[in-house]
This record gives structure tokens, sequence and C-alpha cells, in this order.
């Protein structure tokens, strides 16, 4: 035993002098070799400068494009910065430990321990931070949230409205009322109403989640569903609507607290199919049920609140017990609002008493005596009489679920309007949908039914054409449409002007009639001059020929491709100026066509086509458009149409052969549309001793009147020496193999846009310098190229408002030129 004490005695003895002099080996160390110990976090500094540039480039892109960034991200940015700080410190700390003390004969170890013990510390945290620098990602989308102004915009807080919100109100809080409905006349405020229940709802915090969609008289279901999932921050994967249904059940399933309001439906409307467990609130299916019936109210929270024209498609179609009325409003708000909209004026002693009449013959409806103040605002007192005396002896029309003299309210509005603006006014009411109106297609039909007064160009029509627009919407008359490139009409004034085109102008708008045949034969008068028949779902055969001998206008949708229009269809219709036959089969085009002598417009859009050379014979035709048809060749007769000013040949994806020279003769053309089309350009001259079988893009010079242009070209090589001239206006131009081909600009409101790509060598960009001078919105493609953007142009970009980069890699600096014309706009 005492063996073994004294031999672990002396072990312990060894191991603590062992450990004692690690201890003073690494005091020495720190004193001695602070050099040592700072170098290492140097080194981090420098990976970690690198390292926190291209997190802060990431950063950057995701801000650009509206993510929000990681609280880690920002955090370690954060911390890489305050390690900089640190490793800057230690240089400092460094210099002042190179000094000697006692007057230079003795380095300073006090100094230098304190260096190399501080400069320990910091390499550790910088490891840390090197560890903590990878990220997968840098941010996430943001769920987009509506401000009040959404909601609440228009919305006038009446006495009259305040018991129905306040009962609404209340029956979202009854656990024991899971559907709500909300009824009224057109016009009368139901939408304005039920946004302020929504905006409410959100303040009191009665659910996590609104959302609200528009349904209208023909639901598409997959806009329905696109809109609840953009304000849930949903993302669809599935193409059909039966898939994104699941999706939005599931989705709907996962939120605790969430009201759905759908406004302006007409009937009774699937809301299974399109993803809202309507069933459930019911019923119950298999082990859903269960689900939704055993969590507390104060747990689960799911309403559906739905708005119509009509109680009894909610009570009967949808089988909702809780609905409210909103209804008129009283004498009192209705001279407020009238009041509000024309000024001080209307309380002078000449104006009051026939503003008073007018606001009586409004029949205290809201559209209606907005539209008659916004008519009548900074107008003259014979003006104003002579509005009341219109009122007064019209006959109204009486119209379904319209107030008495609301049509002749309206009516009013439409006689205050300028020529033009009463026939633009008139063209876009027979053509409203649910979606709107394109304003592209307005300025097909107005220009090929020489709408314009002294207007011979499409730049000149475009503008006349957005001019009157601004008009209409200004006089409450035209809405904005989803789009910055549609508009819509309100319902009510849209059914009055139907009734107006019909009985005034002899201009039909069909639709929903069981014997298209018969409607056409012997319904609508031989003297009509427009007839549209839109969204038809139509199985009915059309008459072997029609006899309109005055017809400008014929238009017809069909969603049957296997509708046939007849050989002779339009044999009697020769002053027609503009025809559109959108998805429709024409396989072969119909010989009458070569009777419309007098067509300037002809629309084939999502047509099933075949040979088109009978169209060369239309000599006066100057609009063309094939958008969307599966067209492959297109005949050489187009080239006879020398009238020709606008062709539109965009998403023709099938489109492959252009004979040589055609394009050059339509010398006339001024808009050229192929954005997501041919892309077969040959190059100019023999190939192999053979001639070209296809266009060229030399073609292009040739449009000397040429102001609009879309287009795609696979690379920069060819495109000839001056092709584009400062004529051009807008454009869009792809040049290269990378590029999708986006329906719109990327940005919305920009009219020039050029996406280029690239590659090591940028000796050919001259050929386009005069387009990169007049570009609102540039994307680029580099591979390889370090200084491009300073060798566009020495000038910068005067007009340049969005500039895109990607595979940037080399790309040292842009010009400061150009930054200035980008800070600029």
């Amino acid at each position: 035993m005492a063996e073994i004490a004294t031999a672990v005695a002396s072990e312990a003895a060894k191991k603590a002098t062992e450990t004692a002099k690690e201890f003073i080996s690494q005091k020495i160390s720190y004193a001695l070799k602070y050099q040592s110990y700072i170098k290492k976090p140097k080194e981090q500094a420098e990976r970690l400068r690198r390292r926190r540039d291209d997190v802060k480039e990431d950063v950057k892109l995701a801000e650009r494009q509206g993510e929000e960034i990681y609280n880690e991200v920002n955090d370690w940015l954060t911390g890489v910065e305050d390690f900089m700080e640190r490793v800057a410190k230690l240089a400092v700390d460094e210099d002042k430990a190179k000094r000697r003390c006692f007057r230079g004969l003795c380095p300073d170890l006090i100094k230098r321990y304190r260096l190399s013990k501080e400069a320990e510390k910091v390499a550790e945290d910088g490891a840390k931070l090197l560890g903590k620098g990878n990220f997968a990602r840098v941010s996430h989308p943001v769920i987009l949230q509506r401000t009040a102004s959404v909601y609440i915009r228009g919305y006038e807080a009446f006495d009259s409205r305040m018991p129905v919100l306040q009962e609404i109100m209340e029956a979202l809080k009854d656990p024991n009322v899971n559907m709500i409905g909300v009824y009224g006349m057109a016009g009368v405020g139901k939408t304005t109403t039920v946004k302020k229940v929504a905006w409410q709802a959100k303040e009191d915090k009665l659910f996590d989640e609104v959302v609200m969609t528009t349904v209208t008289q023909t639901p598409d279901f997959k806009k329905i569903q696109e809109e609840i999932a953009d304000q849930l921050g949903l993302t669809f994967v599935e193409p059909s609507v039966s898939g994104r249904s699941l999706r939005l059940r599931d989705r709907f399933k996962r939120e605790k607290r969430i009201l759905v309001i759908l406004d302006d439906i007409w009937a009774k409307i699937d809301l299974d199919a399109v993803g809202i467990p309507y069933g459930d609130i019911h019923e119950g299916i298999g082990q859903e049920k269960e689900v939704w019936k055993d969590r507390k109210d104060d747990e689960r929270r799911y309403k559906i609140l739905l708005t119509s024209r009509d109680q009894y498609v909610l009570r009967n179609h949808m089988n909702i017990q809780n609905n409210f009325l909103v209804g008129l409003l009283s004498s009192e708000e209705a001279w407020y609002l009238f009041r509000k909209i024309v000024g001080d004026s209307v309380e002078t002693s000449d104006f009051r008493p026939v503003a008073i009449e007018l606001v009586g013959k409004c029949a205290c409806l809201p559209i209606a005596i907005e539209t008659v103040a916004k008519a009548l605002k900074s107008k003259s007192l014979p003006v104003w009489e002579d509005a009341l005396g219109q009122l007064t002896r019209s006959n109204p029309r009486q119209i379904e679920g319209m107030a008495e003299n609301v049509c002749s309210i309206i009516e009013l509005s439409y006689h205050f309007l300028k020529s033009e603006e009463k026939s633009l006014f008139l063209l876009c009411g027979l053509f409203n949908g649910s979606r709107g109106i394109l304003i592209s297609d307005l300025l097909k039909y107005s220009m090929g039914l020489h709408l314009f007064r002294d207007v011979y160009t499409f730049e000149d029509g475009r503008n006349r054409l957005l001019t009157l627009i601004h008009n209409l919407k200004a006089s409450s008359l035209l809405l904005d449409g989803i789009t910055n490139f549609s508009v819509k009409m309100h319902d009510i004034i849209h059914a009055v002007v139907i009734s107006i085109a019909s009985s005034d102008e002899f201009m039909f708008n069909i639709k929903n009639v069981g014997d298209l045949k018969d409607v056409l034969e012997e319904k609508i008068p031989k003297t009509s001059t427009a007839i549209t028949l839109p969204y038809g779902d139509f199985h009915d055969e059309l008459p072997e020929s029609l006899e309109y001998p005055k017809l400008k206008l014929f238009y017809l949708f069909s969603q049957n491709q296997s509708l046939q229009i007849p050989d002779l269809l339009f044999q009697g219709m020769k002053e027609l100026q503009v025809l559109d036959l959108t998805g429709i089969c024409l396989l072969p085009l119909p010989s009458s066509l070569r009777c419309l002598e007098n067509l300037q417009t002809l629309c084939l859009d999502g047509c099933l086509l075949g040979d088109i050379a009978i169209v060369g014979e239309l000599k006066k035709l100057k609009i063309l458009s094939l958008v969307d048809s599966d067209i492959e060749k297109l005949p050489g007769e187009i080239g006879q149409l020398t009238r020709l000013k606008m062709l539109d040949l965009s998403k023709c994806s099938n489109l492959k052969v252009i004979p040589p020279n055609v394009i050059s003769s339509l010398s006339r053309l001024e808009e050229l549309y192929m954005g997501n089309s041919f892309l077969h350009w040959e190059i100019e001259g023999l190939i192999n001793n053979q001639e070209r079988k296809n266009a060229s893009v030399l073609e292009l010079k040739q449009l000397s009147c040429l102001t609009t242009l879309e287009i795609h070209l696979h690379d920069l090589q060819i495109i000839p020496q001056d092709l584009f001239s400062e004529k051009l206006k807008r454009y869009r131009i792809l040049i290269g193999d990378v590029w999708d081909w986006r329906w719109y600009a990327t940005y919305g409101e920009t009219s020039r846009m050029l996406k280029i790509k690239l590659n090591n060598s940028i000796s050919l960009i001259h050929r386009v310098k005069i387009l990169l001078k007049r570009t609102e919105e540039l994307h680029l493609e580099l591979n390889g190229v370090k200084n491009a953007i300073d060798e566009f142009d020495e000038d910068g970009f005067a007009q340049l408002k969005h500039l895109h980069v990607q595979n940037g890699h080399e790309l040292l600096y842009v010009m400061a030129n150009t930054m200035r014309s980008l800070s600029a706009n």
C-alpha cells in the first residue's frame, strides 16, 4: 500500500508540474508571440468580408423583389460589422504594443499579453461567425396586407347604413351563424358595405384572415382561386381547378379564424368545387365533419359572406337564412352625396331648386347620384335645367332590378358625352364582360370603324383612345380593369348602354339565347349596324347566310370549337368593317369572306386555322390580328395587303414559316407584334446556293412607317446595321435564347423594353445603340462581360427606369451617367 501511495503522489506531482509548465508557457506565449495571435482574426476578417459582400448582394436582390430578410441574416451581418470593428481595434492596439518601455530598453510585455488575450477571444467569435454564414436563403416572400384605403375607399358612414353594418358584425360574432348574405339592387352600395365590414372585422381582430373576391355573372373559378390564394400568401403548383381546390381546402383547415367574402353572385355557385369548404358547414364530409364540429368557437371561427342583387339566390340557392338588405339612401343622404360631388355652387339660390329636383329623380340610388353629379359638375345653370327637363320628359326603359328612372339617369350622362365619347361608350358596352375589355382590342375596333375624326395613324389613334377612356372614367362611366391594360363597365351602366345601343343605334349584344339561328334570322333588325355574340357556348347552328346590308361590326366568341361557320355566312354583310371571330374552328375559312370588300379589321384570335390565303383578297384591310391562333404558315398572299397598318401575330407559337418578302411588302405597316411567336428568321442572301425559304430580319428595314414592334431574335449577329430607326416609339425586343417572353412589360407601365444576351464580346452592341438610348426597361444576360454598361453608351441612358442584370458575376462597375439617369427616373 505504501508503494502505491508513493507512486500516486509522484504521478500527481508530475502532472501538477506539467500543468504549471503549460500555464507558464501559455502566459509567456501571450507576451512574446502576440503577432501570431493577431494573424488569425485578420485572416478571418478577410474571409468574412468576402462572405458578407456576397450575402449583402443576395439581400439587396431580395429587397428589390419585395421580400423580407430573415432575422438571423440581419443579426449575422450586424455581428460581422462588430467583428470588423474589433479587428480594426486590434490593429491599433498592435501598433501600441510594438512600442518599447523604459526609454526603449524593454518591450511592453503587459500590452502584448493583453493584446494576445483579446485577439484569442476575437478569433473564437470569428470562428462562430464563419460557421453561421452559409445561408440557404436570406429572405422569404411577404404576405401582402390590404391597407385601410383598399377596404373603405368610397365608403360614406351614412346613418341608413349603420344598422345593417352593425347587424352584419353581430352575425359575424354569433357562433351559430356560419353563412351570411347581403343583398340589394345594383349600384346601391353592397360592395362598399362589405368592404367596410371586412376592414372592421380585421380592426376588431375577429378573424386572423379576411379574403375577398368578386364572382360576377360568369364565374371564373381559376380567377377566384387565384385571388383568394394571393391574399393568403398561397402559391399553387396545381394547374387544374380541382387540384387547386384541394390545396385551398387544406389551407382553410389550417386557419383558426377566417372570413371569406364572395361579392356579386348571380346564381348558385359550387363553393366546394372552388375549394371553399361550404359543404362542411352544413352537413360535413367524412372525417372533415368531425374536425370542424369538435373545435370550440374561440378556437375555430370560419364564416362565409356573400353579396347578390337577388335575395332568392342567397336564401334558396345558397341556403342562407341570415340575409341583410342594403337599401337606398335617405333623401338627406342623397342630397349630401350630390352636394359633395358638385361643390358649394349647389347652395346658390339659382341652382338649389333645380338640384333638389335632380336629386329626387336619382331615386336615392348612389350610383345614379354619383353619375349625374359628375356629369353636371362645373356646368352652367342652363345645362342643369336642360338636364332636369330631359329627366322629366323621358320615358325610362324598364330594366330588371333597377329602380324607376335609373335608366334615364344613366342616359342623361350618355347624352352629355361628346360624339367620339358616345361612340366609344357604346363600343365598350358591346364588349364588356367579367374580365373587362382589353384596350388593345378597343384600338383595333375603333380604327377599323374610323371612330376618331382626323386620326390617320395608330399612334394618334392610341393617344385619342386613351384620352377618351380617361374622360369616360372621370364621368364614372368606365372603371379600371383588372390590369393596367383593360377597362370595365359597372353592371347598371352596362345594362343601360345595351338598351341605348339596341333602341337608338341598332347595335345588339346577344347573350344566353335559346335559339341563336332564330334570333339572328328573325329577331334582330336587318338594319342593324353592330352585332356581338360574346362568351357563348353555342351549340345551335348558325344560319347559312345573314342579310345585314348595313352591318359594320360582327363579333362572335365561341367556347365550342365544334361550331361550324357556314361558307356563305358573310355574303350579305358587304359593308362590314370589323369582323372578330374568336375561339372558332376555321378549317377552312368560309369563302364568303372574300365578299367583305370594305373590311378594315379582321381578328381571328385563338382560332384553329389552316390556309388563310383568301385573306390576301381583302385589299382594304388595315388590321389583321391572329393572336394565339395555331397558324403554322403565313401565306405569301398576305403580302398583297398593302394598306395593312397593324399585324398582330402575338403568341402564335406554332408559326414556323413566313415566306420571303411578305413582311417587306407591307410598306404601310405601323405596328408589328410578334411576341412569343415566329423565331425562324433567316440571313439575307443565298444559303448553300439556295434561296431563302423564310423571312429575313432585314425586311423590317423596309417598313419606313413602323412605330411599334414586338419581336424575339435569337442572336445579335442576325441584326443588320441601322435596322431600327428613331421612329420606333414603343417596342419590346428580346435578343438571345435565354429569354422567356412575358406578355406585358415586367414593370407594367414601360412602353420600351429591351432584353439582350451578351457573351464575351459586345462588339455588335452598336447595332441596337439607337434602342438603348430610349429604352425604359433594360434586361441584360452577361457572360464574361466586365464593363458592358459603360461601353453601351458613353452618355448614359437618359430614359432608363429599370435595369436588371443576370449572370453578371464578372461585371466590375456601372458607369456614373447610367446611375444618374436611373436615379432621375
